[in-house]
């Protein structure tokens, strides 16, 4: 669906508010704000999951999140190195920031909210001064400070026209990481920037779809991103949004393979894809290998 500009009724923000309140219920027994403070978006070794993810968001407003708060993985998808120097460790910092500084004065409205393994998955509105959109954030923990206790970073993050819509959260953690990764897939495929869809596919699914042109080989790419783009625009189709009636694991790939049947609304007809994710072992991402209409 295209997020709408209309700002929800009192029973819309009294649902949201039940369930956020159910989130924090269920994460009584985690310790809360004690621990050591990262000075400049303030997330705390000792916060839970949801406390971290409202100080991520008002930090991203306020325009206090530092690369230093984004796994490596995330910045080398949205920060290609720049420098000789950027070169060695695969991303930039630089370029890290500038994108970070796009969300300053955005304020953020959570609407669903999910956690697997040790992830917190929230989805929402995004409002800016000149845009509104939908926006996914995704949290996991990092450099424990005792048994007890991580500090939050951002795996990843993204803003688009499109989302899907009555989506129910499975509740296997391995499952659910896999769906978060596939709508993530699926929100910047319909509407959002395809740069953060391509780095969601799977190396070689990318390199069979948009093989490299000698261009692209010389700057030791494997797939080209030209042909790409041209590609994946051509799904967007005129699809307005998307539901996920069925999502299971992929038999002959066990936990590490995860099979979606995704129904997207097109001029009031539902076309069926099946869209197809397995867990990457560098990253322990869930990548999109397959996207196929019934």
């Amino acid at each position: 669906m295209r997020l709408s500009t209309e700002r929800p009724g009192p029973a819309a923000r009294l649902a949201v508010v039940l369930a956020i309140l159910i989130a924090l219920a269920g994460c009584n027994n985690k310790p809360k704000g004690s621990g050591t403070s990262d000075p400049t978006t303030g997330v705390s070794a000792g916060q839970t999951p949801m406390e971290a993810t409202d100080t991520f968001l008002k930090a991203l407003d306020e325009g206090k999140v530092k690369p230093a708060q984004l796994t490596v993985n995330f910045k080398k998808q949205i920060a290609p190195p720049a420098t000789d120097a950027d070169k060695s460790i695969g991303y930039s910092d630089a370029r890290a920031q500038e994108w970070l500084d796009g969300f300053r004065g955005t304020k953020f409205v959570v609407s669903d909210i999910a956690q697997f393994g040790g992830a917190v998955a929230v989805r929402g509105r995004a409002e800016a001064a000149n845009r509104r959109d939908a926006f996914a954030l995704r949290l996991v923990g990092a450099s424990p400070t005792s048994k007890d206790t991580a500090t939050y970073v951002m795996d990843w993050l993204h803003r688009s026209e499109r989302m899907g819509t009555e989506i129910k959260v499975t509740t296997d953690p391995d499952l659910a990481a896999a769906q978060d990764a596939m709508r993530n897939f699926l929100d910047v495929l319909l509407g959002g920037d395809l740069r953060q869809a391509h780095a969601l596919m799977t190396p070689a699914w990318k390199k069979s779809i948009a093989p490299p042109t000698p261009a692209d080989a010389r700057d030791g790419l494997d797939y080209s991103p030209g042909f790409l783009t041209q590609t994946t625009r051509a799904w967007k189709r005129d699809f307005a949004g998307y539901t996920l009636p069925k999502t299971d694991f992929t038999p002959e790939r066990g936990r590490s393979g995860a099979t979606f049947t995704a129904e997207f609304q097109a001029g009031g007809e539902k076309v069926p894809y099946t869209v197809r994710a397995v867990k990457d072992k560098a990253t322990d991402w869930w990548l999109v290998e397959a996207f196929e209409k019934q």
